[in-house]
């Protein structure tokens, strides 16, 4: 990747001259994911290569749908009122754990909800009755990696929370791990497609309820636990780039094949832990560099997945064939 940094940063100026522009026309009705959006591109300067707004024409529902590509964090999304939306879709494990620590990400939504411990009740009934609809998926849990969705109400009964839970009205659970972990050594989520289909009955479902707006992490990017400090070592970095990068194309694509249908949806944020990027490319010239060459492709990615095109290793200079499966 490094050899292709020299020649990609004539780009990074005006690419940051892009997304200014663009932020400043995209905000005439402004609601929690497009709140946030802007709100996190002012803490978060120094990422600003990696905000890109979307708008896509309305077709089934009356008004545009804005996509998102941020970077900052999920848990801003449910502690704070006005960036709350109505919907999050969140990774759990194939089992339905939801108390369990794989993946990590699920505990932004756990600890809010067992803090109501009916709310949190309503859920586990909501999760038991799904166990039952269905036969066990090809790994003998619930939901198969990538590709079930399952929404749930916090709860059922709105009047139960008073209006004091921290997190949004309804969520859809997406399978990205095992109740213990490992699926970073599998290749099920290496598949845009299969996440392409699990984030796209994710939508479905939500907009099917009335949700006007919805938040997700990066779904299945899960990379290996170990970081290299040195950004002149690639190897762990890269890793890390190429499952972002494919869970990234896996969303957009999910929310291509969702758009034609929509009626109530009008956001949908994709939220990139900005942490993990400093982590990434947090010191030096040549990191700083590499971090310009990996925004756009994550932009790009997205882009090209809104369209209905798969990203494949050719289009990230060859670098990810092992992760693409290609």
């Amino acid at each position: 990747m490094v050899q292709h940094i020299r020649r990609r940063r004539a780009g990074a100026y005006l690419v940051h001259v892009a997304v200014a522009a663009a932020v400043t026309v995209v905000f005439a009705q402004e609601g929690p994911v497009a709140t946030m959006f802007r709100d996190d591109l002012k803490r978060e300067q120094a990422l600003a290569l990696s905000f890109l707004p979307i708008e896509l024409p309305a077709s089934t529902s009356p008004a545009p749908l804005h996509v998102y590509l941020s970077a900052g964090d999920l848990e801003r999304a449910f502690d704070e009122a006005r960036f709350r939306p109505d919907a999050a879709i969140v990774p759990t494990n194939t089992n339905l754990v939801v108390t369990a620590a794989s993946p990590s990400t699920q505990r932004v939504l756990i600890e809010r909800v067992q803090k109501l411990p009916q709310v949190m009740a309503d859920l586990q009934d909501q999760i038991a009755a799904r166990r039952k609809q269905a036969p066990p998926g090809s790994d003998g849990g619930v939901l198969q990696i990538g590709v079930d969705a399952f929404a749930a109400q916090l709860p059922r009964n709105a009047n139960a929370t008073g209006g004091k839970g921290a997190f949004p009205k309804w969520v859809c659970l997406i399978a990205t791990d095992f109740p213990t972990g490992g699926a970073v050594d599998r290749r099920e989520l290496f598949s845009q497609d299969r996440v392409r289909k699990g984030v796209a009955g994710c939508l479905a479902q939500l907009d099917a309820a009335g949700a006007g707006s919805v938040v997700m992490p990066l779904l299945g990017a899960a990379s290996a636990k170990t970081q290299s400090k040195d950004p002149v070592y690639e190897g762990q970095r890269l890793l890390k780039e190429c499952r972002q990068l494919n869970a990234a194309a896996g969303i957009a694509l999910g929310i291509h094949d969702f758009a034609p249908t929509r009626k109530t949806l009008r956001e949908i944020g994709i939220v990139q832990w900005s942490q993990e990027i400093n982590e990434m490319f947090g010191g030096g010239r040549l990191a700083q560099a590499a971090y310009r060459v990996y925004a756009e492709q994550i932009k790009q990615a997205v882009n090209r997945g809104i369209a209905g095109e798969k990203t494949t290793a050719m289009n990230v200079d060859g670098n990810c064939a092992s992760t693409f499966g290609q």
